[in-house]
């Protein structure tokens, strides 16, 4: 009987070492996510900034900086899509992981209330087996005194 609990206890720790391992990944991918974000910020800081300086100018521009000003806005819009792309991808796989989590918490509980439900049947047959042994205990007791 205590073969069916320790082989749910066997699942259960599997599964929690698998949890444990989604749980590594999903906060790997979660600061990945912060760190994409954050520097989408600097980005669009930067390029604003930029944008603002550039205005402050005025007439003084030649056509040289104003070639280098044209580049550097390009360079920074395509640097700036690049990472909105990439931030999107990444949440995404953060948001699959994060639902392999949740799968993999709720499976956990599953095995836990199953090995509960194994402990508890075998308590039962237990109590029963020894109720049953009481009972033909005081049956021959009877026997033994009519004879």
């Amino acid at each position: 009987m205590n073969l069916p609990v320790k082989a749910v206890e066997q699942l259960q720790r599997l599964s929690e070492q698998k949890r444990d391992k989604l749980s590594a990944i999903y906060q790997q991918q979660r600061r990945q996510v912060d760190n994409y974000q954050q520097q989408l910020q600097l980005l669009s800081q930067l390029k604003q900034h930029y944008m603002g300086a550039e205005q402050t100018h005025g007439s003084a521009i030649n056509s040289a900086m104003l070639n280098n000003s044209n580049q550097l806005t390009s360079q920074l819009t395509t640097m700036i899509d690049h990472h909105q792309h990439e931030q999107a991808i990444m949440s995404a796989e953060c948001d699959h992981s994060e639902q392999q989590l949740q799968a993999s918490n709720q499976q956990v509980k599953r095995f836990e209330e199953v090995k509960k439900r194994w402990l508890a049947k075998q308590q039962y047959e237990q109590a029963r087996k020894e109720q049953k042994q009481l009972e033909e205990l005081i049956n021959l007791r009877h026997k033994k005194r009519k004879v």
